[in-house]
């Protein structure tokens, strides 16, 4: 069943969101000295990768 102008208008929404938050992410990342909070910060980085890929394989 195809997403509605609405619907499509509001996934469009959550992937740049999704997107700019993995973007912010691997800035943090980049700039903290401490490893375990790095590892901690790259480990929600790909959760958020995880979900734009998602969220794409529904706007297709």
């Amino acid at each position: 069943m195809p997403l509605t102008q609405l619907e499509t208008w509001y996934l469009n929404e959550a992937i740049k969101g999704e997107t700019l938050l993995c973007q912010k992410l691997a800035a943090y990342a980049n700039q903290v000295q401490d490893e375990t909070l790095r590892g901690l910060i790259q480990n929600l980085q790909k959760t958020c990768l995880r979900h734009v890929e998602i969220l794409a394989s529904y706007a297709e």
